[in-house]
């Protein structure tokens, strides 16, 4: 069924909405109905039987899948688990690959904030063995399993994870989760004992990053938060003047960031304690006890009031 192969990529790639888009195309009038309002009332999807029933069912838990993934809360984690799972088990009804390691790693993510690292460690194992012949998302896989691994404190395992992931980005990916994947990478170096990569990894990303906030300004944070852990590895080797000049450049965007969102104020009040800690490392106290003081205010200034 050629709707299927179409459902299962666009479900691959995140697209829910436009997956249901192209169901109504060709659905019967009773799918339609369903389709309209399933997002409102999703029990309406049990009035629908077969083949139908079952592909709406997917697009209804991919997409509650991707909401839920994003948020840190526990029970919307319970939620990623639960539709990444019974949607894993509907592509194999429906005998559709595609979209499985994707909601597999949902699950993982999930599942990892939640503590349940063995469990989250089979999904990526099982999420590996279906995306072997699919290379942007084996590397997706790939990179996701690092961040676990190095959680784990496992970092020569998490190194043959990112340097997959990294050698498949490199070739293939797109430049967003090139740098995605160069930051990780970074860290894990880092951990390894490896500073001339952590080095070359930040520089690669930061470079990545400074062009694409010229499409779209969204990158401005994932900038900030690059040029902030750029600047702390810097201190903690001892190179002073980069780290300075790393951190304020992090901090000339949060404080940007926060003009248009105070909700970035934490990360602003965050910086300035990083560089009074690093004023202080280099023995200019009094520069130090400024930025420290500069930091409590901003702390204090971020903490919503009760009523």
């Amino acid at each position: 069924m050629e709707l299927l192969d179409v459902v299962g990529k666009l479900v691959k790639e995140g697209k829910a909405l436009e997956a249901l888009e192209e169901v109504k195309k060709v659905a019967p009038e009773d799918v339609k109905r369903v389709a309209d309002v399933m997002f409102k009332k999703p029990e309406e999807i049990k009035s629908l039987d077969g083949v139908w029933r079952a592909i709406l069912t997917l697009i209804y838990l991919s997409y509650t899948s991707m909401y839920y993934v994003k948020r840190n809360d526990n029970r919307s984690l319970v939620n990623c688990v639960i539709s990444s799972t019974y949607a894993v088990k509907i592509c194999n009804e429906l005998g559709i690959a595609e979209p499985v390691p994707m909601l597999l790693r949902n699950a993982a993510r999930a599942l990892t904030l939640m503590g349940m690292t063995d469990r989250a460690e089979k999904m990526y194992q099982e999420a590996e063995r279906i995306a072997v012949n699919d290379p942007l998302e084996f590397a997706a896989v790939e990179n996701d399993y690092a961040t676990l691994l190095y959680g784990l404190k496992r970092y020569e395992e998490a190194l043959d994870k990112i340097e997959e992931a990294l050698r498949i980005r490199i070739s293939l990916g797109s430049d967003e989760v090139l740098a995605e994947t160069l930051v990780n990478a970074a860290e894990i170096y880092r951990k390894v004992g490896n500073y001339p990569m952590v080095d070359k990894c930040f520089r690669e990303a930061l470079t990545i990053y400074k062009n694409l906030i010229r499409e779209r300004e969204s990158f401005k944070f994932d900038l900030a938060i690059t040029l902030s852990n750029f600047g702390l590895f810097c201190k903690g080797r001892h190179q002073y003047s980069r780290a300075e000049k790393l951190l304020k450049e992090s901090l000339e965007i949060f404080e940007e960031l926060e003009k248009v969102d105070k909700g970035f104020s934490q990360f602003t009040a965050l910086t300035l304690r990083y560089i009074g800690d690093l004023y202080k490392e280099m023995g200019r106290f009094d520069d130090a006890n400024e930025y420290y003081r500069k930091s409590k205010k901003k702390f204090v200034g971020s903490i919503p009031l009760g009523d």
